[in-house]
């Protein structure tokens, strides 16, 4: 295949080059992190994100070169492996881990892909009729087996990613609106479970919509049964059931000055960081709250922190910026694509970039509980960033085969 064409016609060099710029902007923060002024030197922590770059540069690769129609033959395949990796690390790893001696595998990063592969091959079935409860119970097991292995790690954060594809991956495949909203009912009625007046006004909403569709009456009452549960099981859970750092994170999401040298610190932190940096920044490596480690887990879960303090408000937006472009692209291109398997694919993809970036902007800024979610492309971390440009590359290969029908 001629390079250059495969490069003009072929290949979404926006979306590329978005990925490559956000990647080494991603290198250049985890450098000033490291950054060590009485040594004049950073340490070794960015050499190895260069070289986890490069490797990821070649999965990206590796994963265009491969035909969509592979992943649809082996979707199942796949997402066994991934399930058996996930048992796997419980039993022989180191709970999230298999350490491979100087290489760490997060199996629950693969197994988000895996997930989307199988969630797609199961709904671009012909004549498939969501209308009907057990059409949809299958995505719901495929999503909830990795759920509960990584939640056992424990992994809360990645646990919830699962959840995250499930529901705009089934409403891109036709599930109707209420539908929907009776799926993410039970939710809903977790977050109120904890105050008596939201817990009315969401019981009476349900109520309201309940009225209004007017379901058969298994429907009616599973809808009433799984809520009722949720709403009276939400404590038990919250207070005999969650870890006790868990239960710190939540309490401190919703008021980080209640333990403002304990769990609220990092928030706290973070927002002191992000709000010093003004318009403009302090400036490249002139970050104190960087410099003087004030802001833990800087160059992993708060390395959005660090971009607000040394390049302020103005680089914060041009992250942003990046991130909007390749959640813009990555629709765009499902909504383009022929293939129903691929065009799911996307989505389910770009669900996962979504709520990464979401909970981790929003945890750095306190509107989203601390959950050690990752950011997408700049914080470090091999095993996640291999897998997000693995990510790119389907939908790279997606766009370059979007008039393909299959």
């Amino acid at each position: 295949m001629n390079l250059s064409r495969f490069i003009s016609r072929e290949l979404d060099l926006s979306l590329f080059m978005a990925v490559c710029l956000i990647t080494l902007l991603g290198i250049t923060m985890i450098y000033s992190t490291t950054y060590n002024w009485e040594l004049g030197s950073a340490g070794e922590v960015y050499k190895k994100q260069i070289v986890w770059a490069l490797i990821a540069l070649l999965g990206l690769l590796l994963t265009i070169a491969v035909p969509l129609k592979f992943y649809y033959a082996f979707a199942y395949i796949l997402y066994g492996m991934a399930i058996f990796l996930l048992v796997l690390v419980l039993e022989f790893g180191d709970r999230r881990w298999f350490n491979l001696g100087p290489i760490y595998v997060q199996p629950s990063e693969l197994a988000k892909i895996a997930t989307v592969l199988a969630l797609a091959r199961y709904l671009s079935r012909r004549n498939l009729n969501l209308s009907r409860v057990r059409t949809f119970l299958a995505p719901v097991l495929l999503v909830l087996v990795p759920t509960l292995l990584v939640y056992k790690q424990p992994d809360l954060g990645t646990a919830l990613v699962f959840g995250a594809i499930l529901l705009p991956i089934l409403f891109w495949a036709g599930l109707h609106p209420v539908v929907l909203f009776f799926i993410i009912s039970p939710a809903l009625s977790l977050i109120c479970a904890f105050n008596s007046y939201a817990l009315t006004a969401f019981t009476l909403l349900l109520a309201g919509v309940l009225f209004w569709v007017r379901p058969r009456l298994a429907g009616v009452l599973t809808v009433v049964l799984v809520n009722l549960t949720v709403a009276v099981g939400a404590p038990y859970l919250f207070y005999h059931k969650l870890h006790t750092y868990q239960q710190r994170r939540i309490l401190t999401f919703l008021n980080p000055d209640m333990d403002k040298l304990g769990a609220g610190y990092q928030v706290i932190q973070s927002r002191i960081a992000i709000g010093s940096g003004g318009l403009n920044g302090k400036g490249f490596l002139q970050g104190t709250q960087t410099k003087f480690a004030f802001l833990p887990e800087q160059h992993t879960d708060f390395i959005f922190s660090v971009v607000g303090e040394e390049f302020g408000f103005v680089g914060a937006l041009v992250v942003l910026a990046l991130f909007f472009f390749i959640i813009w692209r990555a629709i765009q291109i499902a909504t383009q694509v022929k293939s129903r398997f691929s065009s799911l694919v996307a989505i389910g993809l770009v669900s996962i970039l979504i709520f990464h970036i979401f909970v981790n902007i929003g945890m750095t800024i306190g509107v989203m509980p601390v959950t050690g979610l990752p950011l997408p492309f700049l914080s470090y971390g091999g095993s996640p960033l291999v897998v997000n440009m693995v990510l790119i590359g389907f939908l790279l290969h997606i766009h370059r085969r979007r008039h393909e029908y299959y």
